[in-house]
């Protein structure tokens, strides 16, 4: 399987875990953005070279793309990006951003509020040897983080998508902080 035709069909199973969660979500749910489309826009977007250049830690680079392993480095932006662009009406979160820190080891994945199932838009990036999917026990690790804060790189890369998330951003803080 060619890296290309496995990040594809992580993006299939991406979109098809979403439009499952999409039916569990409440009634007074509407969105802007279809949820099926985004998750292929945001997978076609972590593959965009000047993209990748202006948001991902460029250290790693050269690795990342040499093992097909588009998606590393865009779990924070992606899922910080998802968490302003889907709420409630109100403002209030749908998808709470969740991270497990050790030592060097970050990642950030999302957890629907309502339903406790993780959306993790990057998982694709932890291969082992044999080339399988490492499995993240998501319900047993992580800690939930606030999504209120500034993120110049989520920023550029919605940009890049043509959504201004800081403006997104700034309206869901106002938003629940009203609340």
């Amino acid at each position: 399987m060619t890296d290309m035709t496995r990040y594809n069909a992580a993006t299939e199973l991406l979109a098809n875990q979403v439009q499952s969660q999409w039916l569990n979500l409440p009634n007074d749910f509407n969105s802007k953005y279809d949820m099926v489309e985004m998750v292929c826009d945001f997978r076609a977007a972590f593959c965009n070279k000047n993209l990748r250049r202006w948001t991902v830690n460029q250290k790693y680079e050269n690795a990342r793309i040499a093992r097909g392993a588009f998606s590393a480095g865009f779990c924070g932006i992606a899922s910080y990006a998802w968490n302003h662009l889907f709420r409630m009406p109100d403002g209030g979160e749908i998808w709470r951003l969740k991270l497990v820190s050790h030592k060097k080891f970050n990642h950030v994945w999302l957890e629907n509020k309502f339903t406790g199932q993780p959306l993790d838009l990057t998982f694709d990036q932890f291969i082992d040897d044999d080339g399988q999917y490492i499995k993240i026990p998501y319900d047993k690790c992580g800690t939930f983080t606030d999504s209120n804060f500034d993120f110049e790189r989520a920023y550029v890369f919605a940009r890049g998508l043509g959504i201004n998330l800081k403006r997104i951003a700034f309206i869901n803080a106002l938003s629940h902080r009203n609340r």
